[in-house]
């Protein structure tokens, strides 16, 4: 046990450490037992739980954010497209756990081998929290490229997945340092311990995360060219409360703009009225009209209507898109003439 002794400077904050203590009290016993649970011999079934101690902390949350804090205090992180896990590591064994408490230490071999070494270097064992992510070289992929892996317990499939998409844990909390429980300090203490015991021990399969102190509209903006999904600000004398979704820790997502035009619609369920989603596309290089996928947001009930009389005007009876478009519900197909400015988060792999 490692605790902040100093005065709080609230009645708020010294209940927020002091229910972080009590959160986390039964985490080094935890963190010690993924050394005396043994490593499985065959396949999982998908969806295996974790043990009820491995699963005993649960990732602190960010709430949702409209833009970069005002002032200092704040640091800045990219928003992982991942998998996020609490990560469990003695120099016999390592876990990594889900926000839903599976454990899917099997699917990611590279990552287990990486933490054990970690555990070992540092000589006792060590609870992270992070996320798992696919590597392109020695950048980060998109999640897609980790679905093939999430679910499988086919040792020959993930041996060659670990060739063709490698994967990496980026760490960006520390929880527990050997006997002593860190969640009830502050940001900056737990970073300087994850700092240290990273230093000199990141590989390919475990790196140390990227932060920008007190500059978020540099993080941004480096999201928006890079194509991340956002950006997560926290505060940096917050403390970690497992499973809060903490005003200290902010999801600034990054927000796309484009235009597409549309080359049909659905039929609307329940209670929606005149149209269900809109299908969308884009030309290509070849001139080709390329479905890249549906929306049915943003419209009131006189703007559906408006919408409705507007395609079915144009209303033809063959897809224009240049491919077979599935839908869940009956599609109606138009001229692709009306163009609409869609937001979006951003661009899967298969476009």
């Amino acid at each position: 046990w490692h605790s902040n002794r100093e005065a709080a400077s609230s009645v708020k904050k010294a209940t927020a450490k002091k229910t972080a203590r009590k959160a986390t009290a039964k985490a080094p016993a935890a963190a010690k037992s993924a050394a005396t649970t043994p490593a499985p011999a065959g396949g999982r079934p998908k969806g295996v739980r974790a043990s009820k101690q491995l699963a005993a902390i649960v990732p602190m949350k960010a709430s949702v954010g409209t833009g970069v804090p005002a002032g200092e205090g704040w640091t800045y992180e990219p928003k992982y497209d991942g998998i996020r896990v609490i990560a469990y590591a003695t120099t016999d064994a390592a876990h990594v756990i889900t926000r839903n408490g599976n454990d899917k230490s099997v699917q990611f071999p590279e990552v287990i081998d990486a933490l054990r070494e970690l555990a070992r270097k540092a000589k006792h064992p060590l609870v992270l929290d992070g996320e798992i992510v696919a590597l392109d070289g020695d950048e980060v992929a998109r999640f897609q490229d980790l679905q093939g892996r999430m679910h499988t317990t086919d040792r020959a499939f993930i041996e060659t997945a670990q060739e063709g998409a490698p994967a990496s844990l980026v760490a960006f909390d520390l929880l527990v340092d050997g006997d002593d429980v860190i969640t009830g300090e502050p940001w900056t203490k737990r970073r300087a311990r994850l700092e240290q015991r990273l230093r000199n021990r990141t590989s390919r399969a475990i790196r140390l995360g990227e932060t920008v102190p007190n500059d978020g509209d540099e993080l941004l903006a480096k999201a928006e060219k890079l194509g991340w999904e956002g950006v997560i600000a926290k505060r940096m004398d917050e403390p970690y409360v497992p499973g809060a979704r903490s005003k200290g820790w902010l999801k600034l997502k990054i927000e796309h703009r484009q235009e597409f035009v549309i080359g049909g619609w659905t039929e609307p369920r329940k209670t929606r009225e005149h149209i269900g989603a809109l299908l969308l596309g884009h030309y290509d290089d070849e001139g080709n009209f390329v479905y890249v996928g549906h929306t049915g947001g943003g419209f009131t009930n006189a703007g559906l209507r408006d919408m409705a009389r507007r395609l079915t005007a144009i209303e033809r009876a063959t897809s224009p898109f240049s491919e077979k478009v599935k839908t869940n519900e009956k599609a109606h197909w138009t001229s692709p003439k009306v163009v609409v400015e869609v937001k979006f988060g951003e661009w899967t792999a298969d476009g």
